[in-house]
C-alpha cells in the first residue's frame, strides 16, 4: 500500500493513477475521496487508510490547496462549514468544487445540503472580514426540505473533478447483461466470447509490415486485469474512442502460459444517466 501511495505521488508507473488507486484497494486500504480535515496536498496513508491528496482536485488553485493545509496546522481541524469559509477566504466557485468532491462531508451534510448553505453563508459574509475570528460564533441553523444525495450523481461528480470515480466503475456502467469474467479465460480457451472491460492503458505498435495494431488493459467488474489484443483489421474498423467502457468480442487466445482475448469487434458504452444529463 505504501509503494502504491509512493507511485500515486510521484506520478509515476505506466499505467494511470486511476489505476493505482484501484491496486490500493485490491490491497485492502480504504481509500477516501479528499477531506479537508484529513487530506494533504499528496495522499497520505494512516496504516490501512489512505486519503486522496488536494492535488488530484481538477481546476483547484494551488494556493488555495496550500492555504487550507497551513491554516488547519495552524489552528486545527474546521469545525463546520461556516468556520472553513471565514478561516480559508474560499471564493465561491472553489467552494462548490470542494463540496461536489466530497471534501466538506465532516460536516454531516450532504452536497446538496451544502451547497444550499454554501450560498447562504457567502452571501451573508460578503461584507464581513474574513479570517481566523477572535470569538467563536455559533453557525445558522436552517431549515431544509429534505434533499437526497445518489450514488451515481456522486460517482459523475468524481469522474468530473478526479478525472475518475473511486466507487467500482462498474457501478455507473449503463450495461445490465452477462460476460464472461476476466477470472474464467481459461475454460474459455480458442472460444469465441464477450466480455466487458473498462480501460485502463492502450499500447499502440506496428507490425513488421508498418500495420498498426495495439494491445489493451482492461479491468472488469470484479476488478481482474483483462489483456487485450487488436490486430490490424480490428484497430483499423474498432478503434477505441477514448476513456471509458467496451463491450468485446473475441476469442480466447495464450501465449506463455498468459491468456487473452484477440478482439473482433467491440463497442463503447457509456454510464447511466444523472437525472437531467445525457449520457457520456
Amino acid at each position: 500500500m505504501e509503494y502504491m501511495v509512493g507511485v500515486i505521488n510521484n506520478f509515476g508507473g505506466f499505467y494511470s493513477t486511476e489505476l493505482y488507486f484501484h491496486e490500493l484497494k485490491k490491497a485492502g486500504a480504504t481509500v477516501h475521496l479528499p477531506c479537508v480535515n484529513h487530506s494533504d496536498i499528496m495522499t497520505n496513508i494512516k496504516e490501512s487508510d489512505v486519503f486522496t491528496g488536494l492535488v488530484h482536485i481538477l481546476g483547484l488553485n494551488d494556493k488555495l490547496k496550500e492555504t487550507i493545509i497551513e491554516e488547519r496546522t495552524q489552528n486545527g481541524n474546521y469545525t463546520d462549514l461556516a468556520d472553513f469559509i471565514e478561516r480559508t477566504n474560499i471564493g465561491e466557485e472553489s467552494l462548490h468544487t470542494l463540496i461536489n468532491i466530497g471534501a466538506l462531508r465532516f460536516t454531516g451534510l450532504n452536497k446538496k445540503e451544502l451547497s444550499w448553505h454554501a450560498t447562504f453563508l457567502k452571501t451573508k459574509m460578503k461584507n464581513r472580514h474574513l479570517g481566523k475570528q477572535l470569538f467563536k460564533t455559533q453557525p445558522i441553523e436552517y431549515k431544509l426540505p429534505p434533499l437526497t444525495q445518489y450514488s451515481l450523481e456522486d460517482a459523475i461528480d468524481e469522474i468530473e473533478l478526479l478525472g475518475f470515480t473511486m466507487c467500482n466503475p462498474f457501478d455507473i456502467v449503463d450495461d445490465d447483461g452477462e460476460y464472461v469474467p476476466a477470472a474464467d479465460l481459461v475454460p474459455h480457451f480458442d472460444k469465441e466470447i464477450v466480455v466487458l472491460g473498462y480501460l485502463i492503458e492502450w499500447k499502440p505498435v506496428h507490425t513488421k509490415h508498418g500495420q498498426f495494431m495495439f494491445f489493451g488493459t482492461f479491468i472488469d467488474a470484479a476488478g481482474n486485469w483483462l489483456d487485450t489484443v487488436h490486430f490490424p483489421n480490428a484497430a483499423s474498423f474498432y478503434p477505441l474512442q477514448g476513456k471509458g467502457y467496451y463491450r468485446m468480442y473475441g476469442t480466447v487466445i495464450e501465449e506463455f502460459g498468459q491468456y487473452s482475448l484477440n478482439v473482433g469487434r467491440l463497442e463503447k458504452v457509456g454510464i447511466k444517466k444523472r437525472k437531467g444529463q445525457l449520457t457520456h
